[in-house]
């Protein structure tokens, strides 16, 4: 069975991702997360890969861990990530884009973020920390939860494609 990424519809084999230690660690954390973070999450992680290239399962699981530890408060770093993605994509339409090396940006986003209060939050709790599944059924129930976050109508405010 063929999965696709939403983000940068590079195919990979269920298979594949189900045998491979980084991918199962993946879709574990991002099992864990809440969509609001998780859906701009993946949107983000597609600004690291260039247009010929894939992103490697290890850089994508140490981009991820190292976005879920710039901050605690999942309202803020949801919101942080959506409008990262939502500027970069812009510039990105411009053309000469290059991808992102870094978090400096999502930083910088983050930092102004949390210098004004948000009127509305959107999580009530602090993201915990996630703890790693190798059983390889349990994973398999995580990809399926995973793949049933990205089954919702095309009009959802956090699909950023």
């Amino acid at each position: 069975m063929m999965l696709r990424c939403p983000s940068c519809h590079v195919a990979h084999s269920l298979e594949q991702v189900v045998n491979d230690e980084a991918a199962r660690e993946l879709m574990a954390l991002m099992g864990d997360l809440p969509k609001e973070i998780s859906r701009p999450l993946v949107a983000y992680l597609g600004l690291f890969r260039s247009k010929s290239r894939a992103l490697a399962w290890e850089r994508a699981l140490r981009l991820c861990r190292e976005v879920v530890d710039l901050s605690r408060d999942g309202a803020q770093l949801g919101a942080a990530l959506s409008e990262t993605v939502e500027s970069l994509r812009a510039k990105q339409q411009q053309g000469g884009w290059q991808p992102l090396t870094g978090h400096n940006y999502l930083k910088r986003v983050l930092e102004n973020r949390e210098a004004t209060p948000m009127k509305t939050t959107q999580l009530s709790t602090p993201i915990q920390p996630v703890a790693v599944q190798t059983n390889k059924s349990a994973t398999r129930s995580t990809i399926s939860q995973v793949l049933n976050r990205w089954q919702e109508p095309e009009n959802s405010n956090h699909d950023l494609d």
